[in-house]
């Protein structure tokens, strides 16, 4: 215990506490941010205008065939070297390289969410006259969401470990963090079997949290008294 005690002193826990608190808001941001725009990309994926197909599909195509960590180098570094182009902060930069990448991935799985929609279920609400608005809100995305919650879930749980590459930009989060407290006790394995284990607790969190709400969308419909 002496021997922890001398590596994780109270200044090395905050600094430790602060880098997991980074973690949880890029992770969180991105995640939001990476559904707006999945959804968006989705959208277009199905839209019978080619040209957003296009775009839409140009968009989904680079972020999932390219490395999260070049897409990184490209937001921090890449970037700013246009003229006209301001750079970014490192944390907003890899809010922003966490999001696309995310929402990548998140549109091909709301796309399949819609998919596993019956046609059939549409064709109901095209012979009861519900307009398409109508039709989306009370036929097709209920369906479609409960479809997608467990994928959704899964690619979040990898956004949470995926956030650590956010370190090579230089964001002070929880890996970042681990390495000045290395640099400062020499004791890597240590330091990153706590790391290791933090994330683990997080990536558990959201877990149960993403469980809860696959048990809401899945409860039996109730009949109306």
């Amino acid at each position: 215990m002496e021997f922890l005690a001398d590596i994780f002193t109270p200044q090395h826990l905050r600094l430790l506490w602060r880098g997991t608190g980074v973690t949880i808001t890029v992770t969180l941001l991105s995640g939001f941010f990476g559904l707006i725009l999945g959804l968006l990309a989705a959208l277009g994926r199905m839209a019978p205008n080619r040209f957003s197909k296009l775009i839409a599909g140009a968009y989904i195509e680079f972020f999932r065939g390219t490395p999260l960590l070049v897409q990184l180098f490209i937001v921090y570094y890449g970037l700013p070297s246009l003229s006209f182009v301001e750079p970014l902060p490192a944390y907003w930069a890899g809010v922003l390289g966490l999001s696309l990448y995310a929402g990548a991935y998140f549109s091909e799985i709301i796309r399949g969410a819609f998919a596993a929609v019956p046609y059939g279920q549409n064709e109901a609400a095209q012979v009861l006259g519900l307009r398409t608005t109508q039709t989306y809100q009370y036929v097709l995305i209920p369906q479609a969401v409960r479809n997608a919650v467990p994928a959704l879930g899964n690619q979040f749980i990898s956004l949470i470990k995926d956030s650590t590459l956010v370190s090579v930009i230089t964001v002070a989060e929880l890996l970042q963090a681990g390495r000045t407290v290395i640099s400062r006790t020499f004791q890597p394995m240590t330091v990153y079997l706590a790391i290791a284990f933090v994330y683990l607790i997080m990536s558990n969190f959201a877990a149960v949290g993403i469980g809860f709400i696959e048990r809401y969308y899945n409860r039996p419909y109730q009949k109306a008294r």
